[in-house]
């Protein structure tokens, strides 16, 4: 393995790896940065990514785990990677590096190709979850992720919702999002899509007089959820008819997250039995 070594935080390589951690919204899928062995190892599993830089330290290369995931991402890689693409740091530079505690070991800078909605590769029946306005990168990376486990076709990204591509949601979709199409879409773009597949759009609200457990999951459906303080928008629950999670204690609502795992375990339940 070709590799150059690096000791000093203020390289230029290192410069630009943060520029592109501290700036996601301006690279977005294009460029986005990574740690840990179990995150880089999945996303070097998806066709869909490329990698663009890769950083270890001597202490992780020497590691029978870091060698074969080391070579793991050589064999993914299938021209002849330039010299620069594999970059052993000094711990110094890898804690600079790293947004966690205790650092791994390992990171990586990557870009992504991002799908359409005319490339969905729908199953049986379609089943697509869509994030409108949400905020916390913390919640959207656990919709990603939950979407996901329940075999989701996609995650559907609203304007307005914070970038799936931020460490903190990466982090949280615990490589969910290498697993699962995610796709930008306008709100109009994505009315027409669904209508022209007969996919009915359904939006969680607090609200509605309609119950999740109510509800016929077998039919195509594509499910909306909104802010974690306003929920979905006023334009597109006009166009949605709104579900409601029963909820029997004091509590006044469910996190958006956790309102997300327990609608789209209903969709499991009801296309399982």
């Amino acid at each position: 393995m070709r590799f150059i070594t690096i000791t000093s935080p203020v390289n230029a390589i290192i410069k630009e790896a943060l520029k592109i951690k501290q700036k996601y919204a301006r690279y977005r899928h294009e460029a986005f940065f990574i740690e840990g062995p179990h995150l880089i190892e999945m996303a070097v599993a998806s066709p869909h990514v490329e990698i663009k830089r890769v950083f270890f330290t001597e202490e992780f290369s020497n590691k029978k785990e870091g060698q074969r995931l080391l070579r793991l991402i050589i064999s993914s890689i299938k021209c002849q990677p330039p010299r620069d693409i594999f970059i052993r740091v000094s711990e110094q530079v890898l804690n600079k590096l790293s947004d966690t505690e205790t650092p791994q070991g390992i990171a990586a800078v990557m870009s992504c190709k991002i799908a359409r909605l005319d490339g969905i590769s729908f199953k049986e029946v379609p089943f697509l979850v869509v994030c409108d306005g949400i905020q916390d990168p913390g919640n959207l990376g656990t919709i990603i992720r939950v979407s996901d486990a329940a075999g989701a076709d996609a995650v559907i990204i609203l304007p307005n919702t914070c970038d799936a591509f931020m460490p903190k949601a990466i982090r949280a979709t615990a490589g969910s999002l290498f697993n699962i199409p995610i796709i930008y879409s306008g709100l109009e773009t994505l009315f027409d899509f669904i209508e022209s597949k007969n996919i009915s759009l359904y939006a969680a609200d607090v609200h509605a007089q309609m119950s999740i457990y109510e509800f016929d999951f077998k039919l195509p459906v594509a499910i909306a959820f909104g802010n974690e303080a306003h929920g979905v928008s006023e334009v597109l629950l006009k166009r949605a008819k709104g579900l409601k999670i029963p909820i029997l204690g004091k509590a006044e609502s469910l996190n958006v997250a956790m309102a997300a795992s327990v609608c789209l375990y209903e969709v499991v339940r009801q296309r399982i039995y």
